[in-house]
């Protein structure tokens, strides 16, 4: 009898290093229309959360522009950086990051995408 492995194709992934956040294109989804996110640290939960800010949120002075984060796209991935965050993921999980991956839920409710730093995947 097979068991089936879970694949990552659908399912939004995490992949933190000391100088960003790379998100698998099941996760960059919720990004692709954007040039900006905030990023939420809950220091309880261990979890990230990504929001993303539209331009007329800018526009509009709905945000602090000093709460935003540009992101990167490429192909089939987003991308995040900011080492002052990293490291303070970092020290939230008590190790570095060196391409850690950490499972990424879709919070339609708050439009939020949450990285369950206490459900790391294995590499590869």
């Amino acid at each position: 009898m097979f068991t089936w492995v879970k694949g990552n194709a659908y399912t939004p992934v995490a992949t933190l290093y000391a100088n960003n956040i790379t998100l698998n294109q099941a996760a960059a989804v919720l990004v692709q229309d954007v040039r900006w996110v905030m990023l939420g640290l809950d220091h309880e939960n261990k979890r990230v959360a990504i929001r993303p800010v539209s331009k007329q949120e800018i526009d509009r002075k709905q945000v602090m522009l000093q709460q935003l984060h540009k992101v990167s796209l490429g192909k089939g991935y987003a991308r995040i950086s900011n080492k002052q965050v990293m490291e303070e993921i970092a020290d939230m999980l008590k190790q570095p990051l060196n391409g850690d991956k950490f499972e990424a839920v879709y919070d339609e409710a708050s439009n939020l995408l949450v990285i369950e730093l206490m459900k790391q995947r294995e590499k590869g």
